[in-house]
């Protein structure tokens, strides 16, 4: 196809192929979320969007197998289920692969391929890779993965990842930091598109008055997110002990200031972090909510002051942009990911590494809370993440691939 720049900026609505490693589904609603939330934008601008779900996650995952074809919000769905579990990468692709395959042959005769195929996640784009050559239609990839974000990658995976790079003729990181490794890792230059946040989920609350000042975080309860570093941080501004190991002190106050620490999520390390904010003396002042969906969160958010989430690692920070839309200043770790958008208009970040350090930076935002507009914040988010501006930037990069 032979355009002009000009004609190439245009918009024309394109036949788009998503691949993804799953849906979301009512006992896993987060499975694919974000390429679901990419194949509505799009379809929402008016392109045609088909999405396929190659769900090869193991048999502890009750579902049905095989191959199914269904029709959501105008998205033709096919998913292709077979319970594989933890195999080595090059094995998952090969079975992916095959999955592949007949969806593309049940979902589309010779003169209806798409436009473009849009890959998600390491192994989807191996395996959308060799769809790719198979079919001359053009592949763009868009990475997540924390792995490729580390400090190391694995040998197979990084084969895995070479691979569908160097077939894609555009690829996607979430973040800046995370297009960095993934040039130190493999030489592949990228672009960077964030994630979408739903605005009209994280909009759609405004601030509730309610007592007292209320930090929120949310994220799977594991190490890599340091809830405990958060709680010893919250003991600190609070005036209790930090030590696990000491009685709590009594008569500890946070100065009549009502502060309180909202947590919602589950994991692994639930159990520990409340018998922690026992042991802190914090636990009269500490909500955990457990797992809510994105409805629910936002309610939390409406009714919040602040996010605050100490996290090691992020390859772009969904929950921080997602606290934003709903006009919440962030508190974030200098982790990779927030750095793109986390400023001093939006929040405070910093290497918060010791509970004194972050309890600092939380009494930062008390102190500075008039300083911190919702209105600005939530603008700054809708102007960054909608699915508006998201569906915008991928058309204009398919469009220069075509």
């Amino acid at each position: 196809m032979n355009q002009t720049g000009e004609e190439a900026g245009a918009f024309r609505p394109l036949r788009i192929l998503i691949v993804s490693r799953g849906i979301p589904v009512k006992d896993d609603p987060m499975l694919g979320i974000f390429e679901w939330d990419q194949a509505k934008a799009l379809r929402a601008m008016g392109h045609e969007v088909t999405f396929f779900a190659v769900d090869l996650r193991s048999a502890r995952h009750k579902r049905s197998f095989g191959i199914y074809q269904r029709d959501i919000q105008g998205i033709r769905v096919f998913v292709y289920s077979m319970p594989v579990g933890a195999v080595s990468p090059g094995i998952l692709v090969k079975l992916g692969f095959a999955g592949l395959k007949k969806l593309f042959l049940q979902a589309f005769s010779p003169e209806g391929i798409p436009d473009v195929i849009h890959a998600h996640f390491t192994e989807m784009g191996c395996m959308a890779a060799e769809l790719s050559e198979k079919t001359g239609v053009p592949l763009v990839i868009t990475e997540h993965s924390s792995i490729m974000g580390g400090e190391a990658v694995p040998a197979k995976l990084l084969q895995v990842a070479k691979k569908g790079y160097e077939t894609a003729d555009c690829l996607i990181a979430v973040s800046g930091a995370l297009s960095r490794k993934i040039l130190e890792h493999t030489g592949a230059e990228s672009r960077v598109i964030h994630n979408i946040i739903d605005d009209r989920i994280f909009r759609r609350y405004p601030a509730m008055e309610h007592e007292g000042y209320h930090f929120i975080s949310v994220s799977n309860l594991i190490p890599r997110k340091r809830i405990s570093l958060l709680l010893e941080a919250f003991a600190v501004l609070t005036g209790k002990t930090v030590s696990a190991d000491a009685e709590p002190e009594t008569g500890g106050n946070d100065g009549n200031r009502g502060l309180y620490l909202d947590i919602v999520g589950d994991g692994e390390e639930r159990e520990n972090l409340e018998n922690l904010a026992d042991q802190l003396g914090i636990r009269d002042r500490v909500y955990f909510h457990g797992r809510l969906s994105r409805e629910d969160i936002a309610k939390q958010f409406s009714m919040a002051d602040c996010f605050v989430l100490p996290s090691e690692l992020e390859t772009f920070g969904v929950v921080y942009a997602e606290a934003m839309m709903a006009g919440l200043p962030v508190i974030a770790t200098a982790c990779g990911g927030p750095e793109d958008f986390v400023t001093g208009e939006t929040g405070l970040i910093g290497e918060y590494d010791t509970g004194e350090a972050l309890a600092g930076a939380m009494e930062e935002m008390y102190q500075n809370r008039e300083r911190f507009d919702r209105d600005a914040i939530q603008g700054y988010a809708q102007g960054h993440f909608s699915p508006e501006v998201i569906a915008e930037r991928l058309t204009k990069e398919y469009l220069e691939i075509l």
